[in-house]
């Protein structure tokens, strides 16, 4: 497999996502191939959308405040959270543990990086939609059918560190279901299912970097992914709070 970062010029304001992406790939010298999986930042989504916010227009309502409080947070920021968020667990300074999209989210998302000092970037708005629009563009445009991933970062239970998650894919199937196959021992598989889109999400966030990059895109080839019209949402992606065995254990107070 091989997986190539886009460079990307910084673009201010609301842009044709379908339009850069294929610049980019095209200023980079390569081709896109039927097979080949097109991975993009949501940061990078959610710009082109314009989902940029002044955080010193948000005016924080009550509850923002006593919350911002409890946690050491600015109002500000608690209440995007709040109007962003589909659930919020708890909190630790600087940071509210949310859900947005069936995913734990610290802040429900949004980030104050690789954006100008005062502004914040919100999640993409139909991150599934938008990746079946390229997807279809790809198709009628170029004639290739590719897939989609909207590749985030993400803090991973007890790591140090971020790595690439999917919050939304197109194209190919994200998750193939092991159960029921066999190990080299023999042993009949029971709960294993293979992420494959958050797999490739981390390879792709591997070569498109955290900081200055400027790689907003990546262009995955080799990889034999399970190609599919199906549409796809977050519930594909996503396991239930009660069969999660972290929500369930830390409900649970640790008791062993």
């Amino acid at each position: 497999m091989k997986v190539t970062g886009i460079r990307v010029r910084p673009i201010h304001g609301r842009f044709d996502l379908y339009r850069v992406i294929v610049d980019g790939i095209r200023d980079s010298g390569e081709v896109v191939e039927d097979g080949d999986i097109v991975a993009v930042s949501s940061k990078f989504v959610a710009m082109s959308q314009g989902r940029v916010v002044d955080t010193r227009s948000v005016m924080p309502a009550h509850d923002s405040r006593a919350i911002a409080s409890r946690h050491n947070m600015d109002p500000r920021m608690a209440e995007l959270v709040l109007r962003e968020a589909d659930h919020v667990f708890a909190g630790v300074p600087g940071f509210l543990l949310a859900v947005k999209d069936g995913m734990l989210a610290p802040n429900a998302g949004i980030d104050r990086s690789n954006v100008m000092h005062g502004l914040s970037i919100l999640y993409p708005l139909e991150p599934f939609r938008i990746a079946d629009m390229l997807r279809d563009k790809f198709l009628i445009h170029q004639q290739k059918r590719v897939g989609v991933v909207i590749v985030d970062s993400r803090l991973m239970p007890t790591r140090i560190g971020t790595s690439g998650i999917a919050l939304a894919v197109s194209g190919f199937e994200p998750v193939i279901d092991k159960r029921g196959s066999r190990d080299l021992f023999g042993n009949v598989m029971r709960v294993t299912l293979h992420a494959v889109a958050d797999s490739i999400a981390s390879a792709a966030n591997l070569v498109m970097g955290e900081t200055d990059e400027s790689m907003p895109i990546a262009l995955v080839k080799g990889f034999n992914a399970r190609m599919s019209s199906r549409c796809y949402g977050w519930e594909d992606l996503a396991i239930d709070h009660e069969q999660c065995i972290y929500v369930r254990g830390l409900r649970a107070g640790a008791r062993v």
